[in-house]
């Protein structure tokens, strides 16, 4: 099983046990039971997201709950952008499904870290490290030899496969300067 989802599994059963005992004390409100609720809803939504892959939690990689995170961050980013007004219905009243699609991408690009919640702080937090672009960079160098590759592109398996978590955008770019 993937280390990240039993750290998930566990993080559940303490938000579970945090909540029992703040209902028990009448505690229905404020940081600390919030942060429970959430850390609740994360961790079963991210459970209940291994059906969507064809896997059971039990044969998991890192890799796949990696993926699972991301998804979820994004639906949860494209929520967060309709709860709190950024886009209105007007804004997607007779557009196509790819013209909201992009109108949303495009919203999230534009907010970046702005926009956030406590679901998605949760979320994030068992994503890995980003590596920095000196990081990424500098481990090319050491490690990949263009000269193998038709195009230097097909090197960026190799890479994402060590940077696991990547952006692949992001490595992409630094691919090109290169």
């Amino acid at each position: 099983m993937s280390e990240i989802l039993k750290r998930i599994k566990q993080d559940l059963k303490e938000a579970m046990t945090a909540e029992v005992r703040l209902r028990k004390m009448n505690v229905l409100e404020g940081a600390v039971f919030d942060t429970a609720i959430c850390q609740k809803t994360v961790s079963r939504a991210i459970i209940s997201m291994f059906p969507k892959i064809g896997k059971k939690p039990a044969d998991a990689t890192d890799d796949d709950v990696i993926k699972l995170l991301k998804k979820y961050i994004a639906q949860e980013k494209e929520r967060t952008i309709y709860e709190l007004g950024y886009l209105k219905e007007k804004d997607v009243e007779g557009k196509s499904a790819p013209e909201v699609k992009k109108l949303v991408d495009d919203t999230v690009r534009e907010l970046g870290d702005a926009l956030t919640s406590n679901v998605i702080a949760i979320a994030q937090v068992y994503l890995p490290n980003q590596a920095t672009e000196e990081e990424i960079t500098e481990w090319i160098k050491e490690n990949i030899d263009f000269s193998q590759y038709k195009n230097k592109m097909q090197a960026m398996g190799p890479i994402m496969l060590h940077f696991k978590g990547a952006d692949g955008n992001f490595v992409k770019s630094i691919v090109q300067k290169l």
